[in-house]
């Protein structure tokens, strides 16, 4: 006997086999059982959910010996025969290849006659969208108006498509996509009936890869068994169907974040190396981009996309690195990318060219950011060389040695050896060379700086500083006392002042933030503005820029 595919060998025998489509088998059993079953249906949704499938098993329900019945037996001759496809009284007609209004005209002949078989003849008209305008107008009446013995069943993946006058005479079920965890489970079961190891990690990659068709994720658990044998790893599953490896984009998406150009191009060159498809490469690298911004917007939206709790952390980890306006235009640096590739160009030197302009691109600063940069550096003068480099700072992302690169990568940080013996601090050196300290900090993290900006440091003890904001400032004494951005500010501050610091940040009750507005400051229009300060013009020019207004900063 011939080797039968795992997607037609596992195709559901009954209606509870049917995978996530609980709202479609419940409403028919319930028409089998109360006989109300109906003279058309118009299955829709995506590929491999299951239409053609539970149109067979209504075939079956109906003409079944114990019929009408929402439990066919599966062993009289009309199940027998409906099961392999050689029943006379179930005709399936695929539209793409009998689009014209002469096929609806053979198909409106063969509805004269009574069944064979069973009690109804079934019509299945698979991709029905394809039928020409002319064929669904000489379908129309007999859609309407069919003989007692016939039921309609028509599928499609484009319900729009589908002209009104079809959709009011049919009653339409929605077939939904699987979800991830869904097909995991039904894998899972498969693989055990099949006698194959699977690691679950294995399985929720074959189950993302198919997008929700049942088909299809059985198509690929096919191939993969074919390729690993009785043991399936993930390794195993990306090398047999030349996928791109998460932990892959997980350290091209680092080296972005870390503005390595030199290794995002020998990353570049290892996805060439190994035969990725760049398509493909730039696809999941678009997924994981969207993921990331999820995760951004919503830190605790695992379940939203589906992943498990570790996966979630390694996801919200790499998503501090960027701000969500830096991941915006990441995607659409992709999507051209994506584009791009369609028009023959040569496909490595896209990919390299959009990989390099990913990792020099400036991060997103918001305009109160630059004014409030300027009031605060307002009496330094408006002319030299240190201050553009300073406000060039301000459209900086990551851009920082190597060992800085290593604290955005979330990696340890070696640890500085102080001098011999060590060096005790003072305020007037730490006051003294407080903004370059915050120069470079800005050039790890614009946002840490800006927060460590809003407090006072009134004392240094023992080499420790302590810093005070203000009573409104409980929000931002959480974000720089997180491990990670105080390990950060730290290992910035020995590295600025060559001594072992520390920095502890606390609340002043009694501290208020200055009012933003007062009766003794008129309001200013921002183009005036611009137009009396050349800085700020120069940063506006810098940025091919427009004036808009100034949004009021939140608290």
């Amino acid at each position: 006997m011939s080797y039968l595919v795992f997607a037609r060998k596992y195709r559901p025998a009954t209606f509870d086999q049917v995978v996530a489509q609980e709202h479609v088998t419940r409403t028919l059993r319930n028409a089998l059982r109360n006989g109300r079953v109906a003279s058309g249906y118009l299955f829709c949704g995506p590929r491999g959910t299951g239409k053609t499938t539970v149109a067979r098993l209504l075939a079956k329900a109906v003409n079944c010996i114990n019929g009408p019945t929402e439990t066919p037996c599966g062993e009289c001759p009309a199940c027998i025969e409906i099961t392999a496809g050689s029943s006379m009284d179930v005709l399936e007609i695929d539209a793409a290849s009998n689009t014209g209004v002469d096929d609806i005209r053979t198909l409106r002949e063969n509805v004269r006659y009574l069944p064979t078989r069973g009690k109804k003849r079934i019509f299945i008209i698979d991709e029905v969208q394809r039928l020409s305008g002319s064929a669904f107008d000489a379908l129309l009446k007999t859609l309407e108006e069919p003989p007692e013995h016939v039921i309609f069943v028509m599928a499609t993946t484009e319900p729009l498509k589908v002209p009104d006058t079809i959709l009011s005479r049919t009653q339409r079920f929605d077939f939904r996509r699987v979800s991830v965890d869904d097909l995991a489970a039904h894998l899972k079961d498969v693989a055990a009936k099949e006698k194959l190891e699977f690691d679950e990690p294995a399985l929720k990659l074959l189950s993302r890869k198919a997008d929700g068709s049942v088909r299809d994720s059985l198509s690929l658990l096919d191939q993969v068994a074919a390729f690993s044998g009785d043991r399936v790893t993930e390794k195993d599953v990306v090398s047999a169907l030349g996928l791109v490896d998460r932990r892959f984009l997980f350290e091209f998406v680092e080296t972005v974040a870390a503005s390595d150009r030199r290794k995002a191009l020998h990353l570049i060159k290892a996805v060439f190396d190994a035969g990725i498809d760049v398509s493909d490469f730039t696809a999941e690298l678009l997924e994981h981009f969207r993921q990331l911004i999820v995760i951004k917007s919503d830190p605790d939206a695992g379940r939203l996309l589906e992943l498990d709790a570790a996966e979630t952390t390694e996801y919200r980890r790499q998503a501090d690195f960027f701000q969500l306006g830096d991941m915006l235009r990441l995607v659409k640096i992709a999507v051209d990318l994506y584009d791009d590739l369609k028009r023959g160009i040569d496909q490595r030197l896209l990919l390299e060219t959009a990989a390099v302009k990913m990792a020099e691109m400036e991060s997103t600063v918001r305009f109160e950011e630059i004014l409030k940069y300027l009031q605060q550096n307002e009496g330094a003068t408006d002319s030299g060389s240190s201050n553009n480099t300073t406000e060039r700072d301000l459209f900086r992302s990551k851009r920082h040695s190597s060992t800085q690169s290593a604290t955005v990568l979330g990696t340890p940080l070696p640890p500085q050896t102080p001098p011999a013996g060590t060096r005790v601090v003072n305020m007037p050196t730490i006051q003294s060379g407080w903004e370059s300290f915050l120069a470079v900090l800005r050039k790890s993290s614009p946002m840490l700086a800006s927060q460590v900006r809003m407090a006072e440091l009134r004392a240094i003890k023992d080499n420790r500083l302590q810093m005070f904001f203000a009573a409104s400032g409980e929000a931002s004494r959480q974000l720089v006392t997180k491990p990670e951005n105080l390990k950060l500010i730290e290992q910035t501050l020995r590295d600025c002042f060559k001594a072992s610091l520390s920095i502890t940040f606390e609340i002043d009750q009694q501290k208020v933030e200055p009012a933003e507005s007062s009766p003794e400051k008129p309001k200013v229009d921002p183009k005036e503005l611009v137009e009396r300060s050349p800085r700020l013009k120069g940063l506006v020019d810098m940025v091919n820029g427009e004036i808009i207004g100034i949004k009021k900063a939140e608290d």
